[in-house]
């Protein structure tokens, strides 16, 4: 038991420099708005991570290397743990500032620690719900550390970690477990420098096509660094909406990239084959979703409200199958179906291997598979055997049954989850609030979407905050290193009384 918590301990150690890593790099930001008020936070961000990064770290010397489902815990404590100290800066600057009279009511909203990791917890997941009412009140210094937070948890921490650390546990199973499986090189080091590459790549460009777009450098900056993230935090009151039609029309494009498997994007543009853009069932689905979506939201905001609001359907559709978060009119406003199939987009996310959030659409091809299958085997003639094919893919049939029971064991995790949130809010929300948008929120929330109907807020109550924050841990992580996490105390209680059952019926 000892040897196993030191395993842990010792890999969650090393997780927990990322913040501090990050708070460092924050205080240029500082100095250059001259929030000279904000350094003492981000400095003490940066000394309490690197302490209990080495304390963990210390406890865990001469562990041995982590199996599967040690690393799997590692993952879901570093990922619960890690958003507590990203809210530190919050918390410090709002009571820092809280004195002051011209102090904006957004800032001192953070003073609750509930609202302090919320957003954090967001930032990290790249979910994109927030306690901000007016994001543009907050210092610049507390908007990049948002935008921040999402351009680090889009891509993953875990897939910084590997690309700056020599971790103890094996590469692969910390690279898996955060819920990613393509490779983009022999090793799990060339690949995860492939994706930051092209990670980096897309941010700078997309800065470039919105600054061009009319946005200011800042605000092109904090945008593309969430869009490409698919995370949703702006630096804006009304998100997108106070923008023009060609910005709005470089967020949708900058969302979508952030949307496609970085092993599609590699061999796009290093070895040119275009055709792995649609060729795939994943990203052939993407594409019929985003065209099929947007089609059937025009129609159903034409018979609610009587116009085409061609631009701003698109843009909400777009938002909410990438998991992105960015909108351009309150969603509450909609009707309750229309609310509906934004929820389903953010359920099922896009393209597995990318920046989204939800089941991801490798998963609902799979399922959709397996649907095609049953009818064809129950058509097959008795000396007929089913063939199991996948994007030009021949499996067997252990392969494909695998691959299904793994679809539909997480499908099933995420309507239980669904059910939970729905149950626990619909008693702590405010009346005016239909089971439409409750359903809404918890999607969004474990969806990684962001994506709102006026329930998430700073007043909001403190069961829902827990609920909504757990669900945002969950579901970045795709749940079930959550519940191992959890489950742990239970299993080892378990084990010892067991065990002291099985040494007392020996002695007779």
């Amino acid at each position: 038991m000892l040897s196993y918590l030191k395993t842990i301990s010792r890999d969650v150690g090393q997780f927990l420099h990322i913040p501090g890593a990050m708070a460092l790099l924050t205080v240029p930001i500082c100095l250059l708005w001259q929030e000279y008020f904000a350094l003492s936070a981000f400095l003490v961000t940066a000394l309490l991570s690197l302490i209990l990064g080495q304390l963990f770290y210390w406890l865990g010397q001469g562990a041995e290397q982590a199996q599967l489902k040690q690393t799997m815990i590692v993952v879901a404590l570093s990922w619960g743990l890690i958003p507590w100290l990203g809210a530190i800066p919050f918390l410090m600057i709002a009571h820092g500032l809280a004195p002051l009279a011209e102090t904006a009511p957004t800032i001192l909203y953070f003073r609750d620690v509930w609202s302090a990791l919320f957003e954090a917890v967001s930032g990290f997941t790249s979910a994109g719900l927030s306690m901000a009412i007016r994001p543009s009140q907050l210092p610049h210094s507390l908007q990049w550390w948002r935008s921040f937070m999402q351009w680090i948890g889009g891509v993953g921490v875990i897939v910084l970690m590997l690309a700056v650390l020599q971790p103890s546990t094996d590469a692969y199973r910390l690279y898996s477990a955060e819920g990613r499986e393509d490779r983009l090189g022999l090793t799990i080091g060339q690949t995860v420098k492939r994706i930051w590459w092209i990670y980096g790549l897309f941010t700078v460009a997309g800065v470039m096509l919105l600054r061009v777009a009319g946005m200011t450098w800042w605000e092109a900056l904090n945008h593309a660094m969430c869009a490409i993230a698919t995370g949703g935090f702006s630096v804006t009151d009304s998100s997108i909406g106070g923008y023009g039609s060609a910005a709005k029309l470089g967020v949708i494009l900058i969302m979508i990239f952030g949307a496609v498997s970085f092993s599609t994007h590699y061999a796009w543009l290093y070895r040119r084959r275009f055709r792995t853009l649609w060729q795939d069932s994943q990203h052939w689905l993407l594409w019929c979703l985003l065209l099929i979506g947007c089609g059937i939201l025009l129609l159903e905001n034409y018979w609610f409200s009587g116009t085409f609001r061609w631009l701003d359907t698109s843009f909400q559709w777009v938002s909410a199958l990438t998991t992105c978060g960015f909108s351009t009119e309150p969603v509450q406003f909609w009707s309750p179906s229309g609310k509906l199939l934004l929820s389903l987009g953010m359920i099922m996310g896009a393209a597995s291997g990318s920046t989204v959030g939800g089941l991801k659409l490798g998963r609902v091809s799979i399922l959709f598979k397996a649907v095609v299958w049953r009818f064809r085997r129950i058509s097959l003639s008795p000396h007929e055997m089913l063939r199991y094919q996948l994007d030009n893919q021949v499996l067997s049939q252990e392969t494909a049954y695998r691959w299904i029971e793994s679809a539909a064991v997480l499908l099933m995790l995420w309507l239980g989850s669904i059910a939970v949130g729905i149950f626990l809010l619909i008693h702590v929300v405010p009346s005016e609030y239909t089971l439409s948008d409750i359903f809404f929120e918890v999607a969004s929330a474990l969806g990684s979407a962001g994506l709102s109907t006026g329930i998430t807020g700073p007043e909001m109550n403190l069961t829902a905050k827990i609920t909504l924050t757990a669900m945002m841990w969950m579901g970045r992580l795709e749940i079930f290193p959550v519940l191992l996490l959890l489950t742990m105390p239970v299993q080892q209680v378990w084990r010892l009384i067991w065990g002291r059952r099985k040494k007392t019926r020996s002695k007779y």
